[in-house]
Parts: C-alpha cells; structure tokens; sequence
C-alpha cells in the first residue's frame, strides 16, 4: 500500500521520522518542497534511509533540485522529478523491479594477479627537496592550440548565458503577468465556559479549568462621621443677668471676676461675675456688675432677689449681694443621643469606604492583564474605635476610627485566555486556522467564591478562516482562460466571494503558463 506525504519547508528530521512512523502504507512518497533545506544534507538523509529500513518502509523522494537528487543517490534513495513520473513508475505500485538508484564507483586497487580490492590507498610520495635556482628564466609564452580551442568554447559559453539572460529577462518584462484575488472562507466561533481561579493551583489544567491565582492584600486607615439618628432635648444657652453688691464696710471693695455666687432657695444655681467689680469706700455704698449661670439651659433662669449669696467666705462679710432682675436667656436644644444602631450604621459605611479605597489600591498594584473580581474581597478589622464610646452619650457627631487589611484574589487573564482558545481550537473545522486578529476574550460573572477560589464565565470568539496556498492556487490555473479559472477556484477553493482574476497584457485571454508569472494576494 502506497502513500504520497507532502513535507514542509521548516520539517526537519525528527518531524519526518514521525510523519514516517505515522504512515498507513509501506511505500512512502516524500514530496520535497524547494525551500526545504534539511534533506540537502547527506548525514540528514542517511539517517532518513535508516529509518525507513528500519520500519521496513520504502521511500522514495519527489526532487527537482539537483544537489537533493545527487546525495540521496549516495544514500541508496530513490528519486523522482515528479508524483506523476512516481505513479507511472513500477516503484510506487510495486509491480517488477524497483528503480534503483546508480551505484557510486570507489577507486579499485589490484594486488598481483589475484583478485581486485576495493578502497585500497597507495602510500604518499616522499617529497623530494628540489633546490630552487635564484632566478629563472626569462621566456615568451607560444599560442597552444589546445588551450586556445577550449578558451573560445567558453567564451562562446558565456556569451551564449548572457544572451540567453536578456531573451529571459525580455520575456518576463513582455509576457502577462495575471493576479488573482481571493478572499477565504470564515467562519465564527463562540466558546463559553466556567473557570475557576485556584491560588493553590500552580499550573493550568485544561480538564478541570482550574487556572492558577494570587491572593493580594493592602492595610488601610478610615475615620467616618455621622450625626446620630436619635435626638433629645438638653440645655443649650446659660442664663445671664445683672446683680447689685452692697458695701458693708467703710473701705474700697474689689470684687474680681470668676466670683462665684449662689441662689439660698430651692435647687442651688451657681453664677459667676464676668468682669471684675470695684465698690466705693462708703458703707452700703452700690455698684452693679453682670454674671452668667454656670450650667446651660433654663436652670439659669431665676427670678428676682435669688441671687443673694457669695461662695468666697471673706468676701460674704464685705460684700452682699442681691439680683433686683430675673436673669434670662437660658434654653434647651435638641441633641443627638448615641444608639448601638448608629455604631452599626456608621460601621457598614467605614468598612465600604475601606474597600473601596483598597480596591483601587490592589488594583493599581497589578501585573498586566491581571484582575481582582470585586466579589473576591475581604475586608478584616484590626482597630475600631467609636467617639464618643458609651450608648446614651449626646453627641453632635458619632466618630469611628478603624484600620483594616482588605485582601483580594488576583487573577491572570493570559491563563483564562488559554482555556479559552483551547476550546476555540477544539472548533476550527479541517483545513481551517484562527485568525488571531479576531480573538476576543471577555471575562463575565462570578459564579461563586469558595475559600477563596474564584469561578467566573468566560466568553470567547473568533473567526477560523479558510487556509489557501498561494502555490498551488497559481499551479492549478496557469494557462487557464479567465473564466475557466474563476469558476475552478470556485469549486476547489473554500471562498467567502467571488475571485478577482486580471491579466496584463491581455492578450490571448488567459492566464501566463509559467506560475512565478501570477501573483496570488489571499485577503
């Protein structure tokens, strides 16, 4: 059973050994293509003979370089010019004899008379030291016939090359040139799949799309402010008014500022003088001066002739005192009153102004194409700290102080990618490729955390076109009339539109012979 196995430029030994340890038949056919240099070497293709003997195989080569063709001989490989020369042989079908390549003649040796022996070396002359006279003669060289001849002959030879070179470089400049366009095939594909971010995976494992991950973290400090939500009436402003002091003593009295006098009656309201007060040296003699309650709201408002005692026992036997006004001005306010359910609330929002800010901050420290699924984080408190600090205490504003670590799983976007593409590649149909142009990778929702694993869908597509050699496009219709070639590169070709054939010069409506003349641009 036969097999035809057409090589790549870039394959080398070990992928040809394969290719021949793949091969469903015993005569295999390599098809050698002219840029391929790894066969133009003799130890490449000794060890390419060997291993076909070695699996029983029989290999011939398809060849038009000359130096391919003159080494395999050396290696006992057979060759052929074409697949065509190769089918019509009796080697591809294995009927008669195979074609051999022609022996390699090796210098032979006779001993005597007996029988010849091969690759026998004769020993080296012995060189003899011939004495070099100091100077030679001089002499007019005479034409030789002999020499002259063959010197003409390969000037006629070289002559001929050149001409040759000029019909050859007048007919590429003269004869069509055709170009073809074409546009392959496409075709979309989608792949939607669920991975999951393992920070204790270390590879990416395409049968359980697990992808390895990175837990990442930031401490972060807060205050947040709010007024509590509870409110209650307490004093506010301190009652203020006018009081008179009476000299009992013959003598100038100083009553200093900050002097502390009381009510006699009922709850005991404590007043101090604002500014300081000087009576006259005269007894009962009068001077007036202004105090202010020492505590807030109403308790401050007394009526007339309360204020009638100083707390200072030595000024209380110079001085008396008496308020002939009601003092006045004394209020409530209302005030907010601290609750467990304001600590709450102020708490939720110091924890989300935290992981916010570390969010950023995670995020700003990321490798490319690294991301952090705001689902993954975390935020743990270190300190907390309220102000004021009891339940019940009035408070304008309720203050929390807080340090916390905000931590995270950092995911490489490159790993989902693999998965991705490798079940896009699980869809290109035969003789299709992915463009990779058209890829696009979207990481979609977070399907569930689970000790700090992350799942989440990922979405892919891509358009897989068609592969077309330019090669064989220009071999299959070379010397074809435009027509004809359209409608053949219609039915071999997969094509997404019509192809686009032109030839200049038109001038026998048909596509130049020689294929190095058409041009092939694949869109």
């Amino acid at each position: 059973m036969e097999q035809i196995i057409h090589l790549e430029v870039d394959d080398d030994i070990p992928v040809i050994r394969d290719r021949l340890e793949w091969a469903q038949g015993d005569r295999i056919l390599l098809v050698v293509p002219p840029k391929n240099r790894t066969l133009r070497n003799l130890v490449n293709l000794k060890l390419l003979a060997r291993h076909a003997r070695n699996y029983s195989l029989k290999v011939a080569l398809v060849t038009k370089d000359p130096r391919v063709i003159e080494l395999s001989r050396e290696a006992d490989l057979v060759t052929f010019s074409s697949v065509e020369r190769a089918q019509r042989s009796r080697w591809l079908s294995g009927d008669g004899t195979e074609a051999v390549p022609p022996p390699v003649h090796r210098p032979v040796a006779k001993v005597g008379e007996g029988e010849p022996v091969a690759d026998l070396a004769l020993p080296e002359r012995p060189v003899k030291d011939v004495p070099r006279p100091k100077r030679l003669p001089h002499f007019r060289p005479r034409p030789d016939r002999r020499v002259a001849r063959p010197l003409r002959a390969l000037g006629f030879l070289i002559l001929s090359l050149l001409v040759a070179g000029g019909m050859a470089a007048a007919v590429v400049l003269i004869y069509p040139k055709g170009e073809i366009q074409l546009s392959p095939a496409t075709e979309p594909i989608t792949a939607d799949l669920v991975v999951r971010a393992n920070p204790e995976a270390d590879r990416v494992d395409y049968t359980a799309l697990d992808i390895p991950a990175r837990l990442v973290q930031v401490e972060i400090r807060d205050v947040g402010r709010i007024p509590p939500a509870t409110t209650t009436d307490v004093p506010a402003d301190k009652a203020q008014g006018i009081v008179t002091l009476i000299n009992r003593t013959n003598q100038e009295v100083t009553v200093p500022a900050s002097t502390t006098l009381t009510t006699s009656s009922g709850t005991t309201v404590r007043f101090l003088t604002v500014q300081t007060a000087t009576i006259p040296a005269a007894f009962n003699a009068i001077t007036q001066t202004e105090v202010i309650a020492v505590d807030p709201g109403p308790i401050g408002n007394v009526a007339a002739g309360q204020i009638n005692r100083i707390s200072d026992p030595v000024l209380a036997r110079q001085v008396t005192v008496v308020n002939e006004e009601p003092t006045s001005g004394g209020t409530m306010a209302p005030a907010g009153v601290v609750t467990r359910a304001d600590k709450d609330r102020l708490h939720a929002i110091v924890l989300q102004q935290i992981q916010q800010e570390g969010y950023s901050r995670l995020l700003a420290e990321l490798a490319e194409q690294e991301f952090i699924p705001p689902e993954s984080l975390i935020v743990i408190p270190l300190d907390v700290a309220y102000d004021p600090s009891l339940d019940g205490e009035v408070t304008d504003l309720l203050t929390l102080e807080m340090r916390a670590v905000v931590r995270g799983t950092a995911i490489g976007g490159q790993n989902a990618n693999q998965l991705a593409l490798a079940a896009l590649q699980a869809q290109v149909p035969p003789g299709y490729r992915l463009d990779p142009r058209s890829l696009e990778f979207v990481a979609g929702e977070v399907v569930g955390v689970e000790n700090r694993a992350v799942s989440f869908r990922v979405h892919a597509s891509g358009l897989a076109v068609a592969q077309i050699d330019d090669r064989q496009v220009a071999g299959e219709v070379r010397g074809l009339p435009i027509e004809e070639a359209q409608r053949l590169l219609r039915q071999r070709f997969p094509l997404a539109g019509e192809p686009a054939v032109t030839v200049e010069p038109d001038w026998l409506g048909r596509l130049p012979w020689f294929p190095f003349r058409i041009v092939v641009e694949i869109k």
